[in-house]
């Protein structure tokens, strides 16, 4: 039960955090053919679980779960970006589509990546 309420928790503070990122994102930034906040924001949240994978053993696993599942897994979200995409597809853009396909998979791998490979 622990651990459920640690994911309870880290949910409810990582979907805040991205909604309010993503404010802050769409105000400082112009708009654009993409929708940008969500990418940045799915980099971010790849990168930090990246950084996060490799020292979970050295974690309690109420923090494991509050950090990894909870918290990053409510930060990222792909579902929106899901939903920008076919938008971008609805709106017959398919050229800016598959430039946000490819940079949010790719980059997102990447970005992965490099935070694993900081602490690995």
């Amino acid at each position: 039960m622990n651990q459920v309420l640690s994911v309870f928790i880290g949910g409810f503070f990582g979907s805040a955090s991205r909604y309010v990122l993503q404010m802050i994102f769409n105000r400082l930034l112009p708009p654009g053919s993409i929708p940008i906040s969500i990418l940045l924001i799915n980099l971010i949240g790849s990168f930090a679980l990246g950084m996060a994978l490799p020292q979970k053993d050295a974690w309690h696993s109420s923090f494991q779960v509050f950090l990894t599942i909870g918290f990053l897994g409510a930060f990222t979200t792909f579902s929106s970006f899901s939903m920008e995409t076919i938008e971008l597809i609805r709106k017959y853009r398919y050229i800016d589509s598959l430039i946000y396909i490819t940079v949010s998979v790719l980059g997102c791998i990447g970005a992965f990546l490099c935070g694993y490979l900081m602490y690995a």
